[in-house]
């Protein structure tokens, strides 16, 4: 009789703990699917044309695939607030600029993150991803600010 309740709580446990864990899956691929804002979003070409509504804040959305960006060049101007929408379409990537201390989380495939910072600083800067040796393989772009 023993062992039947032994193997009862056995198959408790072990289902309780699979519903966790499948939930806790479900939960954080809704959360991330949740964190990416529902406001339009301008491709490159778009947030680079003069728009007087919107002239101090640029959005651009910039995806990354093995070893390379969709968008090799960023161009604001000093004191834009600048909003990047950033998206790995594979592989395992993040996306860095230095001198303004901006950077995404590292991210896996089909994961997106948007961060926001103050163009500041005139002159060009190269953005990255810090994942091993991906920068020195040529996933980088630039950020021109004017």
């Amino acid at each position: 009789m023993n062992k039947v309740y032994l193997a009862l709580l056995v198959v408790v446990v072990v289902g309780s703990g699979a519903y966790f864990y499948l939930g806790m899956q479900k939960s954080s691929a809704t959360d991330t699917e949740m964190a990416v804002p529902e406001e339009k979003k301008e491709s490159p070409t778009e947030a680079m044309k003069e728009n007087e509504d919107t002239k101090s804040s640029k959005t651009f959305e910039v995806s990354a695939a093995n070893f390379s960006y969709d968008v090799k060049e960023i161009k604001v101007k000093q004191g834009d607030k600048v909003k990047i929408v950033f998206t790995n379409k594979e592989g395992f990537h993040d996306w860095v600029i230095d001198e303004f201390s901006a950077r995404t989380k590292q991210l896996a495939a089909d994961k997106s993150e948007t961060i926001e910072f103050v163009a500041n600083k005139k002159g060009t800067f190269e953005y990255y991803c810090s994942v091993g040796s991906h920068r020195a393989m040529g996933m980088k772009g630039s950020l021109v600010v004017e």
